[in-house]
């Protein structure tokens, strides 16, 4: 016969999970009151600063985050050390900087022996002598697809996209596609010219009450550029 403490202990879990997932949404809400913050169903998060409108699916982890301005994250992505810029869309399942194991020079693979990371239940290192710098940068309006993994300390250019599955292993360009394991180059978004003038014009630089006034010639880059005075 199974004893009540043992019952008790199964069921315990689910509970204190959900209550340190209310406790987090309570605590994020009431930071950002006034920035229409929505944090879907047991998002975890650890030392995250938001933008306005900024939204979350439901099992995100964000671990030392900057998230922009309108930026949201599907569900079950996990993302670390990371500044993301506005107006960002990161598909579900997506990783971003989950940590490098060497290949070369170190001898063994195994985190304990190359870095000090909490995880590890004995650590004989006292720093990461392999990946100090994970740090993730993520510029504006930036489509990341599904399941795709950004590797630590890479750069990506405003609007760029990431292919659904593709693993990136180095910076990508502004306005680049990239696609693949690991990711290449695939083409730009638009022609030279029209780049140029959005990475001058930096639209997601602009308040709210332009783009509403503004938001027809969203529709069509060349509508867009034709517009200087705006």
């Amino acid at each position: 016969m199974i004893k009540f403490s043992k019952i008790k202990s199964y069921i315990a879990l689910p509970m204190m999970e959900h209550f340190r997932w209310a406790k987090t949404k309570f605590k994020y809400h009431k930071r950002y009151s006034d920035s229409y913050l929505k944090l879907g169903y047991m998002t975890r998060l650890n030392n995250v600063v938001f933008g306005k409108y900024n939204w979350t699916s439901e099992r995100v982890t964000l671990d030392n985050v900057s998230l922009g301005d309108f930026s949201y994250v599907s569900e079950n992505s996990v993302i670390l050390e990371a500044t993301i810029g506005k107006f960002c869309s990161i598909g579900p399942n997506v990783r971003v900087a989950p940590g490098k194991h060497p290949t070369r020079t170190f001898v063994s693979t195994h985190p304990a022996l190359f870095s000090n990371p909490d995880y590890c239940q004995k650590n004989f290192l006292d720093k990461d002598y392999h990946n100090p710098d994970r740090h993730v940068t993520i510029g504006n309006d930036v489509w990341i697809c599904a399941n795709a993994v950004i590797a630590d300390g890479v750069n990506i250019g405003d609007g760029a996209i990431i292919g659904a599955n593709s693993v990136v292993t180095s910076d990508v360009e502004p306005y680049a596609i990239v696609g693949g394991v690991p990711a290449r180059f695939i083409r730009f978004r638009f022609e030279k010219d029209e780049i140029e003038f959005l990475m001058k014009f930096k639209w997601w630089d602009k308040d709210i009450e332009w783009i509403e006034r503004n938001k027809d010639l969203f529709l069509n880059i060349k509508e867009l550029t034709k517009h200087n005075d705006i």
